[in-house]
């Protein structure tokens, strides 16, 4: 202790561990987001049977079949209406940015609803203005909602949003939503290209991980020097 009271760059030493904590933070971030994909994408690959279930098991999820990534077909897709559609921001597919597609349905005759990712469409495309109408099945992998993040709040009355985060929707909207939202896989209507989950983008997260513990060991290593401890 007392050799740390010595040291001649204090401010540099406490300061500079502060921030390199933050760096190797941002390693693990990064890192367990490279372990979750893998995981996500072996869950794919190993649920690649349809499952026929109804809008009524994703309110009850006491059905066998309805767990996340299942791939599932809706019966009777042919009974819901359209009620409103938002766009899930920054999403790649095949280098170019856009976004997701995101529609809410209700079921005819009840109060069931589902939501869905219908799947990405460019920057400059208006759904209500360009999109051709094409019917669309309900063929696709069940999700869980989103997550709220700091600092991305979505914003109400707005059609785009941050994530499909299930309070902020049934707030938007007034509805009570299913327990988990369908990602369309086949058909996914004109103008709108259906999302490859066995083979998503691969985002560099590993990559970043090892930038940020890098970042840290420099550091680590400036403010030692500095400070004359190595």
């Amino acid at each position: 202790m007392e050799k740390l009271n010595n040291i001649p760059h204090k401010f540099l030493f406490y300061v500079g561990f502060f921030i390199v904590l933050i760096f190797l933070s941002l390693s693990y971030w990064q890192f367990t987001s490279f372990q979750d994909d893998k995981i996500t994408l072996n869950e794919f690959k190993n649920n690649n049977i349809s499952s026929s279930i109804s809008i009524s098991d994703l309110y009850s999820n006491n059905n066998q079949n309805v767990f996340e990534f299942n791939k599932v077909v809706i019966k009777n897709s042919k009974n819901f209406t359209k009620i409103s559609d938002w766009y899930l921001r920054s999403r790649v597919n095949n280098g170019q940015n856009g976004f997701h597609l995101i529609t809410l349905y209700k079921e005819s005759n009840n109060d069931k609803y589902l939501l869905v990712n219908n799947g990405w469409v460019p920057l400059d495309k208006n759904v209500n203005k360009t999109f051709p109408k094409e019917e669309i099945l309900f063929v696709g992998r069940l999700m869980k909602y989103d997550q709220q993040t700091f600092g991305q709040d979505d914003i109400s009355n707005s059609e785009y949003l941050f994530r499909i985060d299930k309070d902020f929707i049934e707030s938007e909207t007034n509805v009570i939503l299913p327990n988990y939202y369908l990602t369309l896989t086949e058909a996914c209507g004109g103008g709108v290209e259906c999302i490859n989950l066995e083979e998503p983008y691969d985002a560099p997260h590993l990559s970043y991980a090892l930038q940020w513990l890098f970042f840290a060991s420099c550091l680590i290593i400036v403010i030692l020097r500095k400070n004359r401890i190595i």
